[in-house]
């Protein structure tokens, strides 16, 4: 397996960041279960080793991971607007970077944040809350609730997309005939929609609910966005 000393790292130029970047692509490919230094060292055709003259160790790669993949969320477009607009755009922006790496962006969302990444993203979500006549403690109260609102939702969507997929019609109708048969009329009267998941229609909604919500705490007007859903249904399983 070669020697801490190895200069072949070196001479192929590599350096951390490079190999930060190619641990999101084989974390994508492969999923975080399957990642490890080995795997990433065959990606990089080097010897293990060497992995440790630009990481200590398999979880510092592993925060690396999650600061870079933080650190490249475009929160430019939650800078103007209405407040409203703002938190539309900065929840809508995470979702986003959150879609484009499905399996390694989940490293954002149960790790830890100690990256000055992490400090900026909370100054984004707390620029886009100004301008609500919140005191300082409630307004930490309010940014918790929304972070806790997006990544909760984020997680669950992810989660889904990647162990049960989307479901075809068959699978649609047996869900219902099973929530069904339990007797309940609460569970039978929403069978058809608790057995899919539109996760776009969700999101939305549940962002515009904590929008409502807070607008109406503080007797500011809501600007009425739209909370109801369109689109296609995915799976995502059931609830």
């Amino acid at each position: 397996m070669g020697t801490r000393g190895t200069g072949r790292g070196r001479r192929l130029g590599l350096t951390r960041q490079k190999v930060i970047a190619a641990a999101v692509t084989v974390i994508e490919r492969d999923g975080l279960d399957a990642f490890s230094l080995r795997r990433l060292a065959d990606e990089l055709d080097v010897e293990t080793m060497s992995l440790y003259n630009h990481v200590p160790n398999k979880e510092a790669l592993l925060d690396g991971v999650a600061e870079l993949l933080l650190a490249g969320i475009d929160l430019s477009a939650g800078g103007t607007g209405s407040w409203q607009d703002r938190v539309r755009a900065n929840a809508n922006a995470f979702r986003a970077a959150a879609k484009r790496h499905p399996r390694a962006f989940q490293l954002v969302l149960t790790r830890p944040p100690h990256a000055a990444s992490a400090l900026e993203t909370i100054r984004c979500a707390l620029s886009g809350l100004s301008g609500v006549p919140l005191p300082p403690s409630e307004l930490v109260h309010a940014l918790r609730t929304y972070v806790a609102f997006v990544i909760g939702t984020i997680m669950r969507e992810l989660g889904s997309a990647i162990t049960v997929g989307v479901m075809d019609p068959d699978q649609v109708r047996h869900r219902v005939e099973e929530i069904t048969a339990t007797g309940d009329p609460l569970l039978a009267a929403v069978a058809p929609h608790l057995a899919v998941s539109d996760h776009d229609a969700e999101f939305r909604y549940g962002l515009e609910t904590l929008i409502a919500g807070l607008a109406t705490r503080t007797g500011l007007p809501y600007d009425g966005g739209v909370m109801d859903g369109g689109g296609v249904a995915d799976s995502g399983g059931s609830l």
